[in-house]
C-alpha cells in the first residue's frame, strides 16, 4: 500500500539519522532528519538543504506548541516536499462564483477571500466538509497555498477538549 502523499498531523518527534550503507537497490542513504508524526507516519528532511533546515525549525516549533502541520511527502523517498500551516476556522458562508472555476469560502474571522478550486482532485470531499462545518457551526482545519488564497486541504478540526494549554 502506498502511503498518502499529503498529511495533516502533529509532530511526535524528530531526530538526525546517520548515513547508511548501500541498500539492496544499490543506493546509499545520506544523513537525514527523521520526522515522526502522531499517526505513526515517518518522513525525512535533508540536513544539507537550507530550505529543509528552516522546515525542521518550523516543525520543531509546531511540535512544541502542539500545532498540526500540513506536509506533502514523496512516496518513494519519504522526503517532505511541501510544508504549510493549517489554521482552525469556522465557515461563515460558501458562495458559488458566476463564470468562475472556484467557490468562494468565507471563514470567520478572516478578511481574506478564500477559494476552493473545482479542478482540485478532492473538490467534492472538501466542499462537503466545508458545507457540513458551516451548517453545524463546527471548526475545520483549512490549509491554503502560499502564493494564492486557494484552499489545498480541509479536515475536521480535532476537539480542544482535554488538550493541555501552554
Amino acid at each position: 500500500m502506498t502511503p498518502e502523499p499529503a498529511l495533516v498531523d502533529h509532530v511526535r518527534d524528530m531526530a538526525r539519522t546517520r548515513p547508511r550503507a548501500r541498500t539492496a537497490r544499490g543506493k546509499a542513504e545520506g544523513p537525514a532528519i527523521r520526522v515522526r508524526f502522531a499517526s505513526g507516519a515517518d518522513a525525512r528532511l535533508n540536513p544539507e538543504s537550507p530550505r529543509d533546515m528552516v522546515w525542521a525549525e518550523v516543525l520543531e516549533s509546531l511540535r512544541d506548541s502542539r500545532q498540526p502541520a500540513y506536509v506533502e511527502i514523496d512516496p518513494q523517498t519519504r522526503y517532505i516536499t511541501s510544508l504549510l500551516l493549517p489554521q482552525r476556522f469556522t465557515v461563515a458562508a460558501i458562495r458559488e462564483m458566476p463564470r468562475a472555476d472556484d467557490v468562494e469560502v468565507e471563514l470567520e474571522i478572516s478578511h481574506a477571500r478564500h477559494h476552493l478550486r473545482r479542478a482540485h482532485p478532492r473538490f467534492d470531499e472538501m466542499y462537503t466538509l466545508l458545507d457540513r462545518a458551516r451548517r453545524e457551526k463546527t471548526p475545520v482545519l483549512v490549509t491554503e497555498s502560499l502564493d494564492s488564497s486557494a484552499i489545498v486541504d480541509v479536515r475536521p478540526a480535532p476537539s480542544l477538549t482535554g488538550r493541555r494549554r501552554t
